[in-house]
């Protein structure tokens, strides 16, 4: 099933990095959901063209997409088309489509792409995390987070709640400024599914987000783990596809994060 499902998502992603790069620098059809969350035409074409391939060649999964999509099934599909949206819309080279499989609140297989950087991510469960050229021609390189325990010589990104009147919101804000003061520096790159890439590569040490959804993260969790990182709660608990605020980390780091991040 991995195998076969993995190949599935890395054609999907592909599809949808394509669609990217060609209508890079030229958003069209932008809408705001909210007051900062916006889409673009390019997320529900993307949509479109991955759910199309998901349920030509995986039919009897079910899909959960950001932009609406839904279908049921015991295992089911969870996408973002684009994440880093708002990266995109201001013509800001930091997106690109995530994809998870998941059987309840376990992955089984996660596909990220960075299309500027020519970078595609995956993983299946049980057999480690790698990257390669977007197009998945070359040699893929195995994937390994860093071993650095100790903060102020950690790198950090950060995500936060598009609602800046929520409490969540504040709390990250307070979250941020440990973060920023404890660590060697901290980054808020606008697409959480790189972020978790970056970290899986050995790039950055540590994610830390509120307000993200199970789009936001699937396609980029077990590519965390199987590059021997860890996912969890602000707290420490195991992470389950409706979890609002995410501990991504190298697992050398973990423990001290759960520490800092508690707030009275």
């Amino acid at each position: 099933m991995s195998v076969d499902a993995l190949q599935v998502a890395i054609k999907a992603s592909i599809r949808a990095s394509e669609i990217i790069l060609e209508t890079f620098g030229n958003p069209e059809g932008i809408e705001y959901k909210s007051r900062v969350d916006v889409v673009t035409d390019t997320d529900k074409r993307c949509e479109e063209e991955i759910v199309k391939i998901l349920r030509s060649e995986t039919p009897d999964f079910g899909i959960i997409a950001e932009e609406g999509t839904n279908f049921p099934g015991e295992k089911v599909w969870i996408v973002d088309p684009l994440d880093g949206t708002t990266n995109f819309s201001h013509s800001y080279p930091f997106c690109g489509p995530s994809i998870g499989l998941c059987q309840g609140d376990e992955v089984l297989v996660g596909v990220l792409a960075d299309p500027f950087r020519d970078e595609l991510y995956f993983a299946a469960k049980g057999t480690g995390a790698f990257m390669n050229d977007l197009h998945n021609t070359g040699t893929p390189q195995k994937l390994a987070v860093t071993s650095v325990d100790t903060l102020h010589k950690a790198l950090f990104s950060s995500g936060f709640p598009h609602d800046k009147e929520s409490q969540m919101f504040k709390n990250m804000l307070e979250r941020f400024i440990r973060l920023e003061y404890e660590s060697h520096s901290i980054r808020k790159t606008g697409s959480a599914a790189l972020s978790l890439a970056y970290v899986a590569a050995g790039r950055i040490e540590s994610y830390v987000a509120s307000g993200q959804y199970s789009w936001d993260m699937a396609g980029g969790i077990l590519i965390v783990e199987e590059a021997g990182g860890k996912v969890t709660d602000f707290e420490g608990h195991p992470y389950t596809m409706s979890t609002r605020e995410w501990l991504i980390s190298n697992g050398a780091l973990h423990d001290t994060l759960v520490e800092l991040l508690k707030i009275d």
